[in-house]
This record gives structure tokens, sequence and C-alpha cells, in this order.
């Protein structure tokens, strides 16, 4: 037989069922980790950045109800959050409160823990309670037996026995976010930057014997310090120098969404000022790990191999006489005609070449920076061995309103073949030139140029005489 309820008893029942089925009664908090993932992508910068869009299922949230997400890295920054899917948003918080000796130690300054201490000749260990009184992570004084002691943190013998985790402490960083509700199971959308994420260039360029072609393979190196690991995601890198002052969170995220589509076929693609790749396949990218994979190749690239010498006139007596090697250059332009045409990121460029014997050789390093279509590349890798400069001055003279300098340059070559040398003089102040022996050209109104032939095992003379311009006059 059942048992009638009483008017008063019938209403509060009534009224309960009502406020459980409406969510007002607020549910036991969900928690949600890296399993229920279903889809991720990260967005790597140059700069210490990075972009995560981490989609993730969610069972029906009730009103007012807090939801833990989980495994998100450690270095988010949390004012760049946004989530989407999850209902309204009525409070979001990082938790950022690790597990640490010295977390706890600052968590139990003033309470009372245990301590541990083993006693190697016996084998024995005692604890005793003690009141924690500070802690500056080598020592912590204590209140032991009526005394205040000093205990070493972190020496073998000693330990502390706390008796519970702090409220708040945990071991792995989360977000905890209280939501509006929703009215089914979904998929959220958590987008947010964070610090730990950046990638680099790296090229190895493998030139021929006679210094006109060259084969260009180009590595991005990908690098992870977040504390979290990336499984399986899609990788963007984003190639250009971008500004990390505060930008409002929804451009943020409509780069992100506008970056995953344009990337889709693979191919370095322009976007907002910028250059943006997306690696062919799905990779996964764990906390602590370097990761290189091939991004660019290009197999018979036009290239140029030049020496090239600077110095500077100034209007002073010089009376040394110096010996240099000139730089060895190596240039190539970036277009379809000479075997390239795309962007290419900034990176160091390593360049090796092949001996008699088809060995190859490291011959020198330079970096690239970020060269768009139609750039020209400057690559000085090294100085040459078989040239030298000997360069000294020949006159100077002060006239009324200018200074009359003279120049001479010996080019010496010691190898088996011609080479031709470029010979800049670089001026601070307004100047003509006089006399040369050798052809020049007037490059801008800073520099003057030669391109001097020196045979093989032989050697060619530069001289030239030039007007300054007293300034003070």
């Amino acid at each position: 037989m059942l048992k009638s309820l009483s008017p008063a008893r019938l209403s509060a029942t009534l009224l309960l069922s009502a406020l459980a089925s409406s969510g007002a009664v607020h549910a036991t908090p969900l928690s949600v980790d890296s399993e229920k993932q279903q889809d991720l992508s990260i967005t790597l910068y140059n700069q210490d950045l990075g972009l995560v869009r981490d989609v993730r299922s969610l069972p029906r949230i009730n009103q007012g109800q807090t939801l833990y997400i989980r495994d998100v890295s450690h270095q988010i920054m949390s004012q760049t959050l946004q989530v989407e899917n999850a209902g309204k948003i009525l409070e979001q918080n990082l938790n950022n409160n690790l597990i640490s000796v010295y977390a706890l130690l600052n968590a139990y300054t003033g309470k009372m823990v245990q301590l541990a201490r083993f006693n190697s000749v016996s084998g024995s260990e005692t604890i005793s309670d003690a009141r924690l009184l500070s802690s500056d992570g080598n020592q912590a004084l204590v209140e032991y037996q009526g005394r205040i002691e000093t205990i070493p943190v972190n020496q073998q013998g000693w330990r502390f026995i706390f008796p519970v985790l702090p409220e708040g402490m945990q071991s792995r960083p989360s977000l905890e976010i209280r939501s509006g509700g929703t009215a089914k199971a979904g998929d959220a959308v958590l987008t947010y930057l964070t610090q730990g994420l950046s990638w680099q260039m790296d090229y190895a360029l493998v030139l021929n014997s006679p210094g006109d072609q060259l084969k260009l393979d180009g590595l991005a190196t990908l690098n992870n310090n977040t504390g979290v690991d990336f499984h399986n995601s899609k990788v963007l890198l984003m190639a250009g120098q971008v500004n990390q002052s505060p930008v409002p969170m929804l451009r943020q995220k409509s780069v992100m969404l506008m970056a995953e589509s344009m990337a889709d076929s693979g191919a370095p693609q322009s976007f907002q000022d910028y250059q943006l790749y997306q690696l062919p396949q799905r990779a996964s990218l764990l906390n602590g790990q370097t990761k290189q994979v091939s991004l660019i190749s290009a197999d018979k690239v036009a290239a140029k191999k030049s020496y090239r010498y600077q110095f500077e006139v100034y209007p002073s007596l010089d009376r040394q006489t110096y010996e240099q090697k000139p730089d060895i250059n190596i240039s190539f332009i970036n277009d379809e005609t000479a075997g390239l045409g795309f962007p290419l990121p900034a990176g160091i460029a390593r360049v090796f070449s092949p001996d008699a014997e088809g060995l190859r050789h490291f011959i020198g390093s330079a970096t690239i920076q970020n060269s768009s279509k139609g750039q020209t590349v400057e690559l000085p890798i090294g100085k040459a061995f078989d040239l030298t400069i000997r360069q000294q001055q020949s006159l100077f003279e002060k006239t009324y309103d200018s200074f009359l300098n003279g120049y001479e340059l010996l080019l010496s070559n010691s190898s088996e073949q011609n080479k031709q040398i470029e010979i800049t003089a670089n001026f601070h102040q307004d100047w003509k030139v006089t006399e040369s022996n050798q052809p020049y050209k007037r490059v801008n109104a800073s520099q003057l140029r030669w391109n001097i032939s020196v045979p093989a095992n032989g050697s060619t003379r530069l001289e030239f005489k030039t007007e300054l311009k007293n300034l003070q006059k």
C-alpha cells in the first residue's frame, strides 16, 4: 500500500523535482581531459608563441555547473581564451597552482606537519609532529618539542609528511569554467594563445663545383616547451615577425580559422602580410620535443658565386697597410626561372660542396632573411683563401674646401682559375672620382664600385684618387 504524503511534504517533493529538472541544483563538476579530444590544430610562430584550437566532446552541462578542462598548455595566456559550444560562459579560471615541494611548504607555513628522519646506522625511521614556521627552499624553520630548529629541505635522511593536499593544488594545470548550461551533449572548441611553442627554419644548400647551381632543402624545426603533449595535430607554421602586443581574441580566433582554410593545400599561402605553411600530414609534438620536418625542396637553383671586398674612405691620413681576404658570397634569385619562386622563411643556411671525389664538405653558413618571390638572396659564407687584397693610402692632401685621397689596392690570386672581385668604396660625405685606372660605377650617393678580373696565379692593381668635400667649410 502506498503511503500518502501530506500537502506540505508533497509540495516540497515537487519543488525539489522541478529544481533538479531545471538544472538549478548544481550537479557534480565535470572533468574533461585529452581523451575527449576530437580535433586539434596548432599554429607555431617564430617568437615563442603558438595558437591552439582544441575540440573536445562534452556531455550535457547543467545550468551553473562547473567544468574542468585538463591537459591544456602550462603556459597558456588565459586572457586570450575563447570557449565555444559550452553554453554561456559565466566564469573562467586558470588553475595553475601545481604540486611541488616548495608549493606544499608554502601552503603549510604556520601549520602542523610531520618530520621523518632516517637513521642509516640503525636502519630505522622516526616520525615526529612539528609546526612549519618558514622555508626558503633550502632550509625550513620548524617548532619542534618546544625548540626552533632548522631542517634541510632536500638533504637525504630527512623528509616532510603533509597530512592532505591543499585545496586547489593539482598535478597539472586546468581550466575551470562555470557555464550557463547546454541543452545536449556536443563538441566544445577551445582557442587560446600560449608561450612555449616556436619554430625555425634550417636550410641545407649543396653548391656544385662550378658554383653556378645549388640544391636547396629546407627543414622546419618545431619546439614544444608548453608542459603538455599535442597528439595527432594539424600543424601550421606562420612565417614573419608578429608583434605580441595585446590583440582582441576574437580577431585571433578569426585568424586561426582563416589560416586553416587557406593552408589546406599544403603549399605556402600569403596570409595577412605573412606566409603560412601547413605540414602535409598530421603530427604529434610532445612536450620537450624538437621535431624536424621537410618543408621546402628545390633541385636545380641557378646560383652565382662571387668575391667581395669593402672599405671606408675617410678625410684623414692613414699610414697603415692592410692585407685582407675578400668575402665569398653565394647569391640566387627567388623566382621560377632560377628554379624557385616561392616564399622562403628566415633561417640559417649551411652550404656544402663536393670535392673531386664527390664527397661533400661544409664550406660556410649565413642567414637567409624572409625572402619573398622575386627577391635576391645573398649569403656571405666565408673568406677566400687564395685571394688577397693589399690596400694602402697613396695620397692625402688638404685644400681650402676639400681633401684629396689616393689609394692603391693590389689584388692577388694564387688559384688555378681566373677570379673576379667586386671592390666597393664607401664614402661619408660629398665626393667625386678624379682618377681611376680601372672602370668603375657610381652605385649611389655613398658607394663606388669596381668589378676587377684577377688572372690565375697573377695579380691586378687598382689605383684611384678622389676629392672629398670639407664639411666644415
